[in-house]
């Protein structure tokens, strides 16, 4: 069975999210890693680089969010009608109701629906994908930039039917300015074509 990845520094909802998955998806194991590079981007980058060594596929998420009843049996659904006709899917990605508009189950969208970006809350992705393209070393943006690099690969990213619960921003913290400001110097150093959409500034 896919193996569902998180890495955590210290969330108290945590055990919730082991709780939920103990209850509505048993049969997966959860591999859960202490973060330790000050950044969502690198952390999970090894958290996933471990996974992939035994995995073709694993599906990343929170250390925040609650899984439903339904979640994983809907997810994998989508993952496999999507596959049968993308032979490059990059990200697929559940629903939330802390997240990104276009990911907001209070967006009445027609899903699984193709979309340029995703948050992954809980998604799944491929070894594939992962070995051409890895996260930005920040924390905002970097979600963002690994779908960009992956579409530039011919990778399509979807949003799944699947749902979770986000208590959210109980990792990184709710200082959005802090979080923007965090991650602007790598961005305007390696992704300036971004600094206008993002910062507000022109590229130089």
């Amino acid at each position: 069975m896919i193996p569902v990845v998180v890495c955590t520094i210290g969330s108290p909802a945590l055990p919730v999210m082991k709780a939920s998955m103990e209850a509505y998806a048993p049969e997966h194991r959860l591999l859960v890693t202490q973060g330790r590079f000050g950044n969502f981007g690198d952390d999970y980058n090894a958290a996933m680089t471990e996974a992939f060594r035994d995995n073709d596929a694993i599906i990343i998420a929170n250390d925040d969010i609650v899984l439903t009843p339904s979640t994983m049996k809907l997810l994998l659904e989508d993952v496999q009608e999507i596959k049968r006709h993308f032979q490059k899917v990059g990200f697929i990605a559940a629903r939330s109701d802390a997240v990104r508009p276009m990911q907001d189950i209070r967006n009445n969208i027609q899903v699984p629906c193709q979309v340029a970006e995703i948050s992954p809350l809980f998604a799944w992705i491929s070894r594939e994908a992962f070995e051409l393209v890895q996260f930005a070393p920040i924390n905002w943006f970097g979600d963002d930039i690994m779908c960009y690099d992956l579409a530039e690969h011919g990778f399509a990213h979807f949003i799944s039917r699947a749902y979770v619960h986000h208590a959210g921003s109980t990792s990184i913290g709710l200082d959005n300015e802090k979080n923007l400001n965090d991650a602007k110097p790598w961005v305007m150093e390696n992704r300036p074509e971004y600094a206008q959409q993002w910062f507000g500034e022109h590229n130089a």
